[in-house]
């Protein structure tokens, strides 16, 4: 039988992983790419459908966030495979990122952000926690 208390950590670090430091392309940060729309549209908050592998609003579904989309399922299932919990086991994966620009001590813009990531098992069960900021 399935651990499925295992969901939770399984969320925080499938999302902590997609919105750090290890996770560039096309010259930025998957996090940078993710603020600097939504500072530009004026957007706060997005959904990011793991298992769907879409995110919400369709402003964001630009190639490299598409492309990264693609990575972070595979990143969902491989840690899914490591604790020996089937995919069929999962109902769905949301993540929930709400952007709030904050001024660093440097001067810098940081992307601060508060995101819950719930997962849904096959129970109907909710895995609920949250992920912080890289730096903080």
């Amino acid at each position: 039988m399935a651990k499925l208390k295992l969901l939770k950590s399984i969320g925080h670090n499938t999302v902590h992983s997609y919105l750090s430091l290890m996770n560039y392309r096309d010259n930025g940060y998957v996090v940078e790419h993710l603020f600097n729309i939504a500072k530009d549209k004026s957007i706060d908050s997005i959904i990011v459908d793991i298992l769907k592998g879409s995110i919400q609003p369709k402003t964001f579904e630009i190639p490299v966030i598409k492309q990264s989309l693609d990575d972070l399922r595979k990143d969902f299932e491989r840690l899914l495979t490591g604790a020996n919990i089937p995919l069929d086991n999962v109902y769905s994966v949301k993540a929930i990122i709400v952007f709030d620009p904050h001024i660093g001590a440097s001067g810098a813009e940081l992307e601060k952000y508060n995101c819950l990531v719930e997962i849904i098992d096959k129970n109907q069960k909710s895995h609920k926690i949250t992920v912080k900021e890289w730096w903080r």
